[in-house]
């Protein structure tokens, strides 16, 4: 088996990345992370702080492009597994 024929389903990528992005966000703002939500009818609703919101969207962003150049692009190397 080579590194090019492993294939990863898209949604479970970026579940994976979220995943990743969520994580150092909370570990960075702790209890400041969620808030309720300001909008109507989602008043009961938990979602990032504005602030959290940003941080998160960065990271998210940097996880994808790392994992995109580190190890995505590096599947088409045509590497064999050992299995």
């Amino acid at each position: 088996m080579k590194l090019s024929d492993i294939r990863i389903d898209n949604s479970r990528y970026m579940e994976c990345v979220d995943e990743l992005a969520t994580q150092i966000t909370e570990m960075n703002f702790g209890a400041d992370t969620y808030a309720e939500s300001s909008e109507v009818g989602q008043e009961n609703v938990m979602m990032f702080t504005e602030e959290a919101q940003d941080y998160y969207n960065e990271k998210y962003d940097e996880y994808d492009s790392l994992i995109n150049e580190s190890i995505i692009n590096n599947l088409n190397t045509g590497i064999d597994l050992p299995f």
